[in-house]
């Protein structure tokens, strides 16, 4: 427990609107909250396909490998997302289990989960870094632990190749890493793990490593005693030229002004506490 306390550093949350665009698969060490109050989203997640109607709460854990597959025009709801370490007495729960199902009805809910989403709904209108948003978080996520059906995590993994590949790439990606040593790696053909990426998560490879290297430089871009060029090989980017190159994709601005909104307390979706959105 010790060694685990030892290592909470960050404690963010951010509240925002639900995401409104398809967003192709990817994992990240945040919890993220979907709320959807009109309209229908389609999401992936672990490799299993959920639709989303009014009314209907998905709860991604952290390292959950998910995606936002279609997404209707009117769709609408909130978004919450937030490190472990913001919530203490949640804190080994959120790490070392997983849902079965990840998805819930509101109404299946406790009674003041309705009403802890309209005060977080109303309070990130008024102000993103409003005093109650976290209480009302709490408030949210007690309920939905009190419901879903949750199962250690390595249960779910022991047979799961994806788990693994994208576990292993988290954890090496400041490496040289290469669709031929990945799959090395995992005792997997090169072409098996290829076709793995594409059926799994609809994206290649080098899209996944540059997704997750973003991740880690998004942390990193937050110490403003690092320098965009250390951060850049510090994230396993071979030059500048491609770690701006992939930074603005994810997250539409170069990694400079990413850096100087998030020093001037800019609030962003869930996804961008840790990853692209």
């Amino acid at each position: 427990m010790a060694v685990l306390v030892e290592k909470r550093k960050e404690r963010r949350l951010s509240v925002a609107q639900i995401c409104k665009t398809p967003y192709p698969s990817h994992m990240h060490d945040p919890v993220e909250i979907a709320v959807l109050r009109q309209g229908h989203l389609i999401m992936s997640v672990n490799g299993t396909t959920y639709a989303m109607e009014p009314d209907t709460v998905m709860m991604i854990f952290p390292g959950m490998v998910h995606s936002y597959e279609s997404v209707s025009e009117d769709a609408d709801g909130l978004f919450v997302g937030f490190t472990p370490e913001l919530m203490d007495e949640f804190y080994n729960t959120l790490l070392t289990r997983w849902p079965v199902v990840p998805m819930i009805k509101l109404c299946d809910c406790p009674e003041e989960a309705e009403e802890a989403v309209r005060k977080l709904e109303k309070y990130s209108v008024l102000d993103r870094n409003h005093p109650l948003l976290q209480a009302y978080a709490h408030v949210l996520v007690a309920c939905l632990l009190m419901k879903l059906e949750l199962v250690p995590s390595e249960d779910l993994n022991k047979e799961n190749l994806m788990y693994k590949v994208t576990t292993y790439i988290q954890q090496h990606s400041a490496e040289n890493l290469t669709l031929d040593s990945v799959a090395k790696e995992m005792g997997v053909g090169r072409s098996h793990l290829s076709h793995l990426f594409s059926q799994k998560m609809d994206l290649h490879f080098r899209q996944f490593l540059n997704t997750i290297r973003v991740e880690k430089a998004c942390k990193l871009l937050q110490d403003s005693s690092m320098s965009i060029k250390e951060v850049c090989y510090q994230c396993g980017f071979e030059s500048t030229r491609t770690f701006h190159r992939a930074f603005l994709e994810k997250q539409k601005m170069t990694p400079g002004e990413y850096r100087d909104r998030m020093q001037n307390g800019w609030a962003v979706p869930v996804d961008k506490i840790d990853s692209a959105r």
